[in-house]
């Protein structure tokens, strides 16, 4: 008897099923690495915030030696924030290109499920045909060999 074909399809659609639960994984995991970096760039922009306002408190006579302290050291937090808003960016980009890997697989996979439910319904109507004929062909000798024993035509 040769293979069903919904045996056939049934290691397509587990792989197809594995590829996608690997890739929602991979996009959960890159939302969180988003959900690290505004929290990162929220604590750096909070603490620029507070030593601004703060140095602005302190703010009496300062030197030359001491201004050049504060703006050189507010330019490296304003470079720092800048690395924390492009790497979110490229997070949010790598999110967005895994969330669509993700959906395109998983309309694959139920794609796939559809296909293989539907060979299934075949195959057990099939089956079930057969069944019924093969009990519609006995019922139908005991018939014939009933009236071959009684002599009825």
């Amino acid at each position: 008897m040769p293979m069903m074909k919904s045996k056939r399809f049934e290691p397509i659609q587990e792989i197809a099923l594995s590829s996608a639960n690997e890739l929602s994984r991979s996009m959960a995991e890159a939302g969180r690495r988003i959900s690290d970096l505004e929290h990162q760039l929220q604590q750096l922009q909070t603490y620029r915030d507070e030593y601004v306002r703060d140095s602005a408190k302190t703010s009496g006579a300062i030197d030359a030696v001491k201004l050049q302290n504060y703006r050189s050291f507010l330019d490296r937090l304003g470079e720092a924030l800048n690395q924390k808003v492009r790497a979110l960016d490229s997070a949010r980009n790598e999110f967005e290109k895994r969330r669509a890997q993700w959906s395109e697989k998983r309309i694959e996979s139920e794609s796939l499920n559809r296909v293989v439910d539907r060979f299934r319904n075949e195959e057990q109507h099939a089956a079930d045909r057969k069944e019924q004929r093969d009990g519609d062909e006995a019922a139908m000798r005991l018939m014939l060999i009933g009236r071959l024993d009684t002599g009825s035509p």
